[in-house]
């Protein structure tokens, strides 16, 4: 899941991005970046597992992945801070000693990832307070903290990515036509684009054509046979 800032007449939307494994895309355009967005969108009940930028909004999930791409980003931003190489570095080489976890031929068994979850939960809390102690890092550190026991979830479910990077592939393409219209003309015009975007973007991922997806579609709708 994702979300970018969208302006419908002049006013301060957000627009939400959800792609499940299955590469089902749904688009949300809402005036809203809080929790009833996500209420909404599941209906009233959320019982899935969610992959995250860290927005407090998503805390609602029971299972959350939190995004190592955005974590990246975020300690690296403080490189050039008292303590911030280290941390940036130790940083990436967690990264990496767990996308070669992840990527262990044969796949590592449920124990062994239950184990090795347990260690790196433990090593990621140390690390918090190994950099507590420079000031000027306050801002990661606390961005580390909040997701502590959410950092390393992936390894409990296979399958399921540590990054939201597939989220974010699917709102680029928001982000270029925010770009190209500025902002939508009438709460009509959102509406319409959420739905039209949603369907176009599941077929692509999917490998259907458009042409034939949206044929099909309005065949049945439209009981042309």
């Amino acid at each position: 899941m994702d979300e970018t800032g969208m302006r419908v007449l002049g006013k301060n939307y957000w627009l939400w991005t959800f792609r499940t494994p299955d590469d089902e895309v749904v688009v949300v355009i809402r005036p809203s970046r809080g929790q009833n967005v996500l209420w909404e969108t599941f209906g009233g009940e959320i019982n899935c597992a969610g992959v995250t930028n860290g927005w407090r909004a998503y805390y609602i999930f029971a299972v959350l992945q939190r995004c190592w791409a955005h974590l990246i980003r975020e300690v690296d931003a403080f490189i050039e801070k008292p303590g911030g190489k280290e941390m940036s570095e130790t940083i990436h080489e967690k990264f990496k000693a767990l996308k070669e976890f992840l990527g262990k031929d044969p796949p590592a068994s449920k124990e062994e990832r239950k184990r090795q979850k347990e260690v790196w939960d433990r090593e990621m809390a140390a690390l918090v307070e190994q950099f507590s102690k420079f000031k000027e890092l306050k801002k990661p550190i606390t961005y580390i903290r909040n997701g502590l026991g959410d950092w390393y979830t992936c390894l409990l479910y296979p399958g399921m990515e540590p990054t939201n990077n597939l989220s974010e592939q699917v709102i680029r393409e928001h982000v270029l036509m925010r770009k190209i219209i500025g902002a939508f003309r009438s709460e009509n015009g959102a509406e319409y684009y959420q739905y039209i975007a949603s369907v176009f973007a599941t077929w692509r991922l999917q490998g259907k054509g458009a042409y034939d997806e949206l044929k099909k579609l309005l065949t049945n709708e439209l009981c042309l046979r």
